[in-house]
């Protein structure tokens, strides 16, 4: 393409939680259409809630080809606020691209954060790559849906006693939550077959802002052939609580992988760097590496 839509296709998201306060809408590509390597992506984010101060307060909406939680593609990323579209100053536009090698009927799947929340809006479609729906099996009268996920961050929230009649309420800040207990270094969790390994950074490393290299192994035991990873995503944080996706890994000879990312200077503290390993079979792992970011 690209293509630009004429309409914006209004979607209601669900009733789950915080979700409720966030606006977000995809004006293209629509519900069972066909494209074809760049889209220009418009539509519009904002969780209503949030003072004029502070902005729309969707600080970013990740794309990808299949539900990222079952191993689907990243394609692209819009930055609601930095990019303006053409819907007000609420509207974002990016131009994503489409894999030639995912010819076929898939679900394209958006993802808006909401930093209010912490949760995430989701908006679904199928849509055909590189041919016709009809070829596609792709059902070209479905329709957007849309999901919460993500629980409600509390860190910050208070409870408020009920009022007696004739007297003030009274507030009574939440209890802190127990420290977590920390975590093993490269801690493993998912299917049993697959290892994954990181060498760089270690747990509990302080690091710095910026560009960081990451490498390590991982391997599917079940796989006939090779190593049986054909992707490993690496997230700031846990991708099913909003957490920042940095990038994907090259996989190198053997179970060798390797990933140069970039860490936001906005995201410096505590944080747990995921590492997703998918394989070949569709069973993911993830590994988990508690660090300090600073500049």
């Amino acid at each position: 393409m690209p293509a630009f839509a004429q309409t914006v296709t209004t979607t209601t998201p669900s009733t789950t939680g915080a979700c409720t306060g966030v606006r977000f809408e995809l004006a293209n590509p629509a519900p069972g259409t066909e494209v074809n390597g760049d889209l220009v992506v418009q539509g519009i984010a904002q969780d209503m809630r949030a003072t004029p101060a502070q902005g729309l307060a969707i600080d970013r909406v990740d794309f990808f080809l299949g539900s990222r939680d079952t191993g689907g593609t990243s394609i692209g990323t819009a930055l609601p606020g930095a990019v303006g579209g053409p819907f007000g100053p609420n509207s974002f536009q990016t131009t994503i691209s489409f894999p030639k090698s995912q010819k076929g009927g898939h679900d394209f799947v958006a993802y808006a954060h909401s930093v209010m929340s912490g949760q995430e809006s989701v908006l679904s479609m199928p849509i055909a790559v590189g041919e016709s729906p009809q070829d596609a099996n792709v059902d070209t009268a479905a329709a957007v849906t849309a999901m919460c996920i993500g629980k409600a961050s509390t860190a910050n929230a208070g409870a408020t006693t009920p009022a007696v009649p004739g007297a003030p309420a009274t507030t009574v800040p939440a209890a802190p939550a127990a420290p977590a207990a920390p975590a093993s270094p490269a801690a493993t969790t998912g299917a049993s077959t697959i290892s994954i390994s990181v060498g760089n950074p270690s747990s509990g490393d302080t690091i710095k802002t910026g560009a960081i290299s990451i490498s390590g192994d991982a391997k599917d035991t079940a796989a006939t052939s090779g190593s049986g990873i054909d992707r490993i995503d690496i997230f700031l944080d846990d991708r099913d609580t909003g957490g920042l996706f940095l990038g994907s890994a090259q996989l190198g000879p053997g179970s060798f992988w390797q990933a140069t990312v970039t860490l936001p200077n906005n995201q410096q503290g505590l944080h747990t760097l995921f590492f997703y390993a998918h394989a070949t079979s569709g069973k993911t792992a993830t590994a988990k590496v508690p660090v300090t970011t600073e500049r």
